[in-house]
């Protein structure tokens, strides 16, 4: 309509300039006008019928203002306005084929990618273009390149869209170069986090407008995206991995949605779950007993939501490793209690855990059960570190600090320092102050400070009679501390996690600890209640390599009793609690990459840190690696020996493609001759997914930035217009008459109507 109305488009107008080509008739114009208006102006006043000078002042305004306006095109106006010399400037074509552009969600079903090409061929951006200017393409992604032509298929598989690296070449290859301008059709999915802005500054200083025109929608009807997939062994029973998964749904969602796991191409597993929806993030846990024993590959997707249009981050690949992993644990009790065999039977029926229990039975006389040999701890408690260090966790149950020797007390405690492993000591009449474990080695690895005077000879009771068996004793209440920490999690959920504690029946023992250390956090206490203050039940801290932590009572058998049958919550908390203590314990060899599941092309970190038989560093070794590919082929690692930490060797990897990959690391030295291996997943790029609507507002501010402007693909068409009005060097100017634009004659005769109409709402003739 405005191009209709003023003969010429508004862009125009705003960067082109009003002139009048009349020349010396200019004056004699004003001269006449100002006649003819003095005459006008003589006739409203001494017409008759006015009843007020108002209604007579805007009359005569509406008519002399139609007179002027009729006048005007006598004067000759002309727009003023510039263009480009042909082929003597160039315009760089920026096209973005980062994976994110094969997202289909322009009108008509059309990927990003296939929008942009319709626009530059289809819709003739690029001709209009050529007609005026030398055009050079490039394509960019995570790097930029030269390119003859846009005419090439795509690969459309770019893990990141660095706009700001692309620019950059660009504005290096035009140096000295007259450069019209850049056009740069993007989504914006910036996700490389590059100085883009910092290059908008650039381009402005060098007087180079960037026109950019976004791609894809800038948000999505329905969406759901699986943001991260992390797998352990299993805690519940009979299962055979705890699969941690955190997705997001940006759709209201109103059922519950499907979660698969896929074994190739063949479902192996399923579950429906609820998700809240409306963009929060949901962290569920699924449990899952893969079909074969071993390293496998699965997939797992989420059912997409009703018209989605991204669903290349409904799925996730995950690892599962079902080997056998020898993670021995000794329980070492002085005199069998009912809590010992219920927490043996949840420990056994972990897959994971090689449980090995110790009990005495009488002077000298112990009872031996999981050991390997006959020989094994026929004496008791381990007397050597060679013997106690094959285990990764040692628990005491009921026993007296007498029971044992001074070095072996001192070896306990480099167990957890120096080897890493874990030590748990339970609540029990001849444990802790009972025990007399104060001012001893174990006293000293503790999370908490022993307290003689608190020493119970006679425990207290913590039975009411008047009350269900359930409901009697006090509260385990996990701390908010305690609710985050893997041990007593028992659902993704830390709020169903709290509501699932305190359905559990009441406990009956208590140790009364003193002070908890600098650096232990308690993770349950028992609350203020009929029974007294508040007292820590489950404290922990790192010790050394290792951790060490206490639990101040000896009756969690009740949990395991006063529960349903089908009620896990016992056995679940105590594989949790006994997995946390191994898993800073080390192998021999043990191998660490800087990231569990890494994406294809990602750099990755591989240390690898060599113990002796007492778990020691050992230095000066020389270890070969091999990674062995997806594919099966083999490559070589370089493992260096870090100078400033005593027993490590570390080399880098960056994996070219996807799939399962396999380290195997061996070690030669003329005391220990080992190797280990180690299983990992790489994944295939996957950010350009996430969070994958257009980036209007950073598109917009570098356009702005640089001088140029931002478009929506409608309106594309005027960037030729607008680069060809730019002011440069090489641009001549071309005036353009207006004088015979429809407006010079609609306005006069719509002023003139308008004082019509006043006159006769006036009652005037």
């Amino acid at each position: 309509m405005f191009e209709w109305l003023f003969k010429y488009s508004s862009e125009q107008f705003r960067i082109g300039t009003l002139g009048f080509d009349a020349g010396g008739g200019l004056v004699l114009f004003v001269v006449a006008a100002a006649l003819l208006a003095l005459v006008i102006s003589i006739a409203y006043s001494i017409a008759r019928g006015y009843r007020d000078k108002k209604t007579r002042f805007i009359s005569l305004g509406l008519r002399l203002a139609a007179v002027v306006l009729l006048c005007l095109p006598l004067l000759e106006p002309v727009l003023i306005s510039t263009d480009v010399v042909p082929d003597e400037n160039f315009v760089a074509i920026l096209l973005d084929d980062s994976a994110s552009m094969s997202i289909a969600d322009g009108e008509n079903g059309e990927s990003r990618y296939a929008v942009a090409r319709n626009l530059l061929e289809r819709d003739g951006l690029l001709a209009e273009l050529e007609e005026h200017f030398k055009l050079r393409f490039y394509r960019f992604s995570d790097a930029a390149s030269r390119v003859d032509s846009l005419s090439a298929a795509p690969t459309l598989d770019g893990s990141a869209t660095r706009l700001g690296p692309a620019l950059q070449r660009v504005l290096s290859d035009f140096r000295g170069v007259p450069l019209a301008g850049v056009v740069a059709l993007t989504d914006g999915g910036d996700n490389a986090n590059d100085a883009t802005g910092n290059m908008a500054a650039d381009y402005r200083a060098a007087d180079v407008p960037l026109h950019v025109v976004g791609m894809g929608q800038e948000a999505f009807e329905s969406e759901r995206e699986i943001l991260d997939v992390s797998v352990t062994k299993a805690v519940e029973h009979d299962t055979g991995a705890e699969i941690d998964v955190k997705l997001r749904s940006w759709a209201r969602e109103s059922g519950p949605v499907e979660l698969t796991i896929y074994n190739g191409e063949e479902v192996a597993y399923s579950e429906s779950r609820m998700l809240r929806g409306g963009g929060k993030i949901d962290q569920l846990t699924l449990f899952f007993d893969p079909p074969v024993v071993g390293v496998g590959q699965y997939r797992l997707e989420v059912e997409p939501a009703p018209n989605e249009l991204n669903r290349q981050n409904n799925s996730l690949e995950l690892l599962i490793d079902t080997r056998d992993v020898e993670t021995r644990v000794l329980y070492f009790e002085g005199a069998l209690r009912s809590d010992f065999k219920f927490i043996k039977r949840a420990l056994e029926d972990d897959q994971v855990i090689d449980f090995v229990s110790v009990s005495r039975t009488g002077t000298g006389k112990y009872y031996r059960q999981g050991i390997r040999s006959p020989d094994e701890l026929a004496g008791g408690f381990p007397k050597s570190e060679e013997e106690l260090f094959q285990f990764k966790a040692v628990i005491f149950g009921d026993i007296e600090a007498s029971a044992f020797s001074l070095q072996q007390q001192r070896m306990i405690e480099r167990f957890v320092r120096e080897r890493g492993g874990g030590f748990l000591m339970l609540g029990g009449r001849a444990s802790f102050a009972e025990g007399d474990y104060w001012n001893t080695p174990i006293a000293d690895m503790l999370p908490v400070a022993l307290d003689p005077s608190r020493s119970k000879v006679i425990p207290d009771d913590f039975m009411d009679r008047d009350k269900e068996p359930r409901d009697q004793g006090f509260r385990f209440e996990p701390t908010p501390a305690g609710l985050e920490n893997p041990i007593l999690r028992l659902s993704a959920d830390p709020a169903t996690s709290r509501s699932l504690w305190s359905g559990m029946p009441g406990l009956t023992s208590i140790n009364l600890l003193g002070r908890q250390k600098p650096g232990a956090t308690v993770l349950a206490h028992k609350p203020v209640d009929e029974f007294g203050d508040s007292e820590p039940l489950l404290v922990t801290q790192r010790y050394g390599r290792g951790r060490s932590t206490v639990l101040a009572s000896a009756s969690t058998w009740r949990w395991q009793m006063l529960l349903d049958a089908d009620d896990f919550r016992h056995e679940r908390f105590w594989r949790q609690l006994v997995r946390w203590q191994v898993a800073s314990a080390p192998e021999r060899i043990n191998i660490d990459l800087s990231a569990d599941t890494p994406e294809q092309g990602q750099l990755i970190e591989v240390a690898v840190d060599v113990f002796d038989g007492a778990y020691q560093p050992v230095e000066g070794r020389t270890l070969s690696a091999v990674i062995e590919d997806a594919r099966g082929r083999e490559h070589a690692l370089v493992l260096r020996e870090e100078l400033l930490d005593a027993g490590r060797y570390s080399g880098v990897f960056t994996p070219s493609e996807s799939g399962l990959h396999r380290i195997r690391v061996s070690v030669d030295g003329t005391s220990t001759d080992a190797d280990a291996s180690e299983a990992f997943l790489v994944r295939p790029p996957r950010n350009e997914f996430y969070d994958a609507t257009r980036n209007t507002t950073l598109l917009r501010s570098i356009a702005d930035e640089s001088g140029g402007a931002f478009y929506e693909p409608s309106a594309a068409g005027s960037i030729p217009g607008q680069l060809r009005s730019r002011r440069t060097a090489s641009s001549v100017y071309h005036s353009e008459y207006i004088w015979d634009a429809p407006l010079w004659l609609i306005l006069p005769i719509l002023l003139l109507c308008a004082e019509w109409f006043y006159r006769r709402q006036k009652g005037l003739a």
